[in-house]
């Protein structure tokens, strides 16, 4: 009887999670737009960042739409990433956790996961090059480095791949054991 309501509380966790998922993945890019459009209208506390790289605390309307393609470098590997998860939480949302379609799934969001860390990594120096854009000559950034927000990243993605390894080992046991008579 507790596997059952455990079944029936996964199957209703997934088809919440897999609509949020959803809405989170709409909702990347013309959030990323938006900060970006109005990024000279901000408070400095969240514009600081960007600001001490750039020659002027405002960002010229090129530049800022260079900042937003530079961002969308890790955005669309976040959407992406939510995409898989949304999959993986369809397949829960029916009750799928030992099947093939599951690991495949599991295994699409580890990869999801390595592809959003090396976006992330790649998007320093695209940043600093995109927000020092209109410096004068001599005053643009090249900034390079790895912070513990990739390397976190990096790890989640490592621990999906060893865990997408052992769904597909218990689902093999699984299968066997269902052949065994």
């Amino acid at each position: 009887m507790e596997t059952k309501n455990n079944l029936d509380g996964i199957k209703k966790l997934g088809a919440a999670l897999e609509r949020v998922c959803l809405v989170a993945a709409v909702a990347v890019t013309p959030l990323t737009a938006a900060y970006w459009t109005v990024f000279d209208a901000l408070p400095a506390d969240m514009t600081a960042a960007a600001a001490r790289q750039a020659a002027s605390p405002e960002l010229p309307a090129w530049v800022r739409a260079l900042c937003f393609l530079a961002a969308m470098v890790p955005a669309t590997a976040f959407m992406i990433t939510l995409l898989r998860l949304r999959d993986l939480f369809a397949l829960y949302k029916t009750g799928s956790i030992f099947s093939l379609a599951n690991v495949v799934c599991f295994r699409s969001l580890s990869r999801a996961l390595l592809w959003w860390a090396a976006a992330a990594i790649l998007y320093t120096p695209l940043h600093g090059l995109t927000v020092s854009a209109a410096n004068p000559p001599g005053r643009h950034i090249l900034a390079l480095g790895i912070g513990t927000n990739e390397l976190a990243l990096l790890f989640v993605a490592a621990i999906a791949v060893v865990i997408s390894r052992v769904m597909d080992e218990a689902r093999r046991l699984d299968e066997e054991c269902a052949l065994t008579v």
